[in-house]
């Protein structure tokens, strides 16, 4: 094996290691990913090489029952539930429901609106993404929240009026 292969095998068994998931989906963009498909000719046969079984690290899709299951979790640990931040239970919530919405309704939640972006929640988002070092340009902001991006704009006439309001 070649230099290059045994160090993106040995960097697929550190991340495995660590208990960093092996899916390509979230690895992709990165050096190991591209020395993988360059090297190996995919990520799959990368970590195959790696000693892992490919098949076995993919996703299978959640079940009805199964999204329903870590739904009322989150509805019941009490914190905002945001499909943004569950992308793979967000494919399957509206594959089985139709929408993330009909799908929060059938577990039970009251109120599965959207957040209601009165002038300060938006400030208080612009700060929160501030605050983590997160760009907030409009390009930037355009790409990771654009629910956000599009309420700054309507509560503030322009994302630039909402970043100066933000800012003060």
């Amino acid at each position: 094996m070649s230099n290059r292969k045994a160090r993106v095998v040995e960097e697929i068994q550190r991340r495995a290691a660590a208990g960093r998931s092996l899916k390509s989906g979230d690895n992709r963009g990165d050096w190991l990913y591209a020395a993988a498909a360059k090297n190996f000719g995919s990520w799959g046969k990368a970590v195959k090489a790696a000693g892992f079984k490919y098949r076995d690290i993919k996703t299978r899709p959640l079940t009805k029952t199964e999204v329903r299951r870590q739904l009322r979790e989150l509805v019941i640990a009490g914190e905002p539930v945001l499909a943004k931040d569950h992308p793979e239970l967000r494919r399957a919530a509206v594959r089985h429901f139709g929408s993330w919405r009909k799908a929060l309704t059938a577990v039970g939640q009251k109120n599965p609106a959207a957040t209601r972006w009165t002038k300060a929640n938006v400030l208080a988002a612009i700060r929160r993404d501030i605050d983590a070092g997160l760009p907030v340009t409009s390009n930037q902001m355009r790409r990771r929240n654009e629910n956000l991006y599009a309420a700054g704009r309507r509560r503030f006439g322009s994302w630039a009026a909402a970043l100066k309001a933000a800012r003060r």
